[in-house]
């Protein structure tokens, strides 16, 4: 059963949004974002945003993340959905867990 991101803004940003890097063990959702592999950026590009990877921002998928509005659980690490039907989704992890 999907849920609604209800979540702080520290969920989606943790910090300033130009320091994030990427992790193996994402605590924010931008964090999740510049951590996807090439891949799976191609992929979403094409899939969900219709566009070349190269032009597809990381805030647009931010932006869509929050439109979306919809995770497949509460626990850590919580599967955020980009795309309504639930086909692309991020992991992020509890800031507590999120060195190994």
């Amino acid at each position: 059963m999907p849920f609604s991101l209800s979540f702080s803004e520290e969920f989606f940003v943790d910090g300033d949004i130009d320091a994030v890097a990427p992790s193996d063990r994402p605590s924010s959702v931008m964090q999740a974002i510049l951590s996807m592999s090439d891949e799976t950026w191609n992929r979403i590009a094409r899939d969900v945003f219709h566009v070349d990877p190269d032009h597809l921002d990381p805030l647009v998928v931010l932006e869509r993340v929050r439109e979306t509005n919809t995770c497949s659980n509460l626990d850590s690490p919580v599967s955020v959905w980009i795309d309504e039907e639930g086909w692309y989704d991020l992991r992020v992890y509890d800031s507590s867990d999120a060195s190994p």
